[in-house]
């Protein structure tokens, strides 16, 4: 391990300590911080590696893929996978947790994009 990633694991080590012993926030901000953060540097609080989760992510809902807001910013609209290209529309998240927070507002779920998928948005 490099000195900068010793230097980066005692930082996390220390926040996590910090958060996690503070009296104002709840046990499941603290968990969904403390899952967050493991993604974003790879290592638990503890040194060892965590396995991240990579990928692409889209909000459905029963059959139906999230594409937006509405004109009017408030109401969510979606798509049906019915054709090739009818998915294109549909935004994919980078972050598991973020797409997370947008199926929450509906009750929908979260999927992930297959590998052959994403590399067919990427090529176009």
């Amino acid at each position: 391990m490099t000195e900068k990633e010793q230097n980066q694991l005692a930082f996390y080590s220390s926040f996590y300590s910090t958060i996690w012993e503070s009296g104002w926030l709840s046990y499941a901000t603290k968990q969904e911080l403390m899952e967050e953060a493991e993604q974003k540097c790879g290592f638990n609080a503890f040194g060892e590696e965590v396995e991240r989760e990579i990928g692409l992510w889209r909000v459905k809902t029963g059959e139906m893929y999230w594409t937006g807001w509405g004109e009017d910013g408030t109401h969510p609209t979606f798509t049906l996978d019915t054709a090739p290209d009818s998915l294109a529309d549909a935004p994919t998240f980078n972050n598991k947790k973020k797409a997370e927070d947008v199926a929450a507002i509906f009750g929908g779920d979260v999927e992930k994009v297959e590998r052959l998928e994403r590399d067919v948005r990427n090529k176009a």
